[in-house]
């Protein structure tokens, strides 16, 4: 048996364009299953060979793509790094971000959510709307 995925590398295009000429009328393999499933076999790939070309003929052909290259599963913080690299090159420099277990930092952080969670309680009080909250003690 043969996949899709062989079977449109065998004819140098890519599975998108395989699975339009296998539903287009010129084709004669017949789907297997629901959902338009084929099976193939090695000695399948001739006479579909040929009956792609008849059919690419004139016809804008996508050609096989072959993926860009991609880090190693195993390489993690060489992928973390380039990550990093394109977000400050966005930014214009690196993110610094303050540590919160400085105790001005802390309260820094308390004051804007305190500020944000008024903000909130009043647009939803003017909606006729309210949050009540219970500290569970």
């Amino acid at each position: 048996m043969v996949d899709t995925k062989e079977v449109a590398s065998h004819l140098k295009t890519d599975p998108k364009t395989l699975r339009r000429y296998l539903r287009s009328s010129s084709c004669t393999f017949k789907p297997v299953g629901s959902g338009g499933r084929y099976t193939f076999t090695r000695a399948d790939l001739e006479e579909l060979s040929r009956g792609f070309a008849d059919w690419s003929k004139g016809k804008n052909v996508s050609p096989a793509r072959i993926p860009a290259p991609r880090p190693a599963a195993d390489d993690q913080d060489a992928r973390d790094r380039a990550v990093w690299a394109e977000e400050d090159a966005i930014r214009g420099g690196p993110l610094v971000m303050a540590d919160i277990r400085d105790p001005k930092v802390r309260a820094a952080v308390r004051a804007k959510a305190a500020a944000q969670e008024a903000r909130l309680n009043s647009r939803l009080l003017a909606k006729g709307l309210h949050i009540t909250q219970w500290a569970g003690r």
